[in-house]
């Protein structure tokens, strides 16, 4: 526990840091008038995307857990899929979404099946847009120092993520035998490992999964970098080539995921001044259409609040699936 507390400070610390370093080169009225002065279309729009996006990610994960065997009906992946969006916003980790995903369906349908669709459905939304995002970047121009640097980690995090879908569709080539000189607990974890790995594979050769689970990322981030571009009219700021909004837009989305601060607070917010400021966009916008996205997805989250407080999950072991 002290170490989750000690993490929850530290991330926290981050943030506060992060948006004083931001607030203090900000015309803060000037970014309350942006925010208060849009038209009512312009919100229900943007959190219509939003919302969709969520939507659409809760789908492909149906999707994944139909491969698997898993028959719950749509309607129960999505209900669970935004509890976990609520989670993963109300608690201190992106980690907590997941967990909460794999609580509610793991002891009807087995935890190693459930666990598969979560860390396959995580790895697809993760790489597919690393991948897009790096694409982009190295298709603009580099107009910063800092954007050069932050094209780099994009590109290791989609060469990562690539790489570790590679390895879970292949297999290691006897991760037992590596793990015999530690011991039969190593063993033991190994032989566990191997064959989560194993459902993870049969969910990874579907062409399908590939297919859909790219594809609606890019979708999303389409329509997303609309929604910035909206933005940028109403608030009277030059419009920056589509491609580089996509791309600045993508790139900000992977790099929110390291778990530096608290939800990606002040470090999302800092990046979109980074990448959005070379393209001729005042800070205040690029902060302000930020706050405004965040602000949608923390609506969302109580959307999926409501549906827990609605419907908790039961905590009868009754159900549980001991194989795991």
């Amino acid at each position: 526990m002290s170490k989750r507390l000690a993490l929850l400070a530290g991330q926290s610390a981050v943030s506060i840091a992060l948006l004083a370093w931001l607030v203090r080169g900000l015309d803060t009225h000037a970014l309350g008038r942006l925010l208060v002065t849009l038209p009512l279309w312009y919100y229900v729009a943007s959190l219509g995307v939003i919302v969709g996006g969520q939507i659409l990610y809760a789908w492909r994960w149906w999707l994944l857990l139909s491969v698997a065997g898993v028959d719950v009906s749509l309607g129960t992946a999505i209900r669970s899929y935004l509890i976990g969006v609520f989670a993963n916003n109300f608690l201190p980790s992106t980690i907590g979404g997941d967990a909460t995903k794999i609580y509610y369906l793991g002891r009807e349908h087995g935890y190693r099946t459930i666990v598969a669709t979560v860390v396959v459905d995580r790895m697809l939304g993760l790489g597919s847009l690393a991948v897009f995002a790096a694409a982009a970047a190295w298709f603009v121009p580099a107009l910063s120092a800092r954007f050069v640097a932050l094209r780099l980690v994009v590109t290791a995090v989609a060469v990562g993520v690539c790489a570790f879908i590679t390895l879970a569709t292949v297999g290691t080539g006897g991760a037992q035998r590596w793990l015999a000189p530690f011991g039969r607990t190593a063993i033991g974890l190994g032989e566990k490992l191997k064959r989560l790995r194993l459902s993870m594979a049969l969910l990874l050769r579907q062409r399908r999964v590939l297919a859909y689970g790219a594809g609606l990322v890019l979708v999303y981030f389409l329509a997303l970098s609309l929604v910035y571009l909206w933005f940028m009219d109403i608030g009277g700021t030059a419009r920056p080539p589509f491609v580089a909004v996509f791309t600045a837009v993508t790139m900000t989305a992977v790099l929110s995921n390291v778990p530096i601060s608290l939800n990606g607070l002040g470090v999302r917010e800092q990046l979109h001044v980074w990448l959005f400021a070379p393209l001729g966009v005042p800070n205040e916008v690029a902060v302000a259409i930020s706050l405004l996205l965040f602000g949608h997805i923390l609506v969302t989250s109580l959307a999926g609040m409501v549906l827990w407080l609605v419907q908790p999950a039961t905590t009868s072991a009754a159900t549980a699936d001991p194989r795991g």
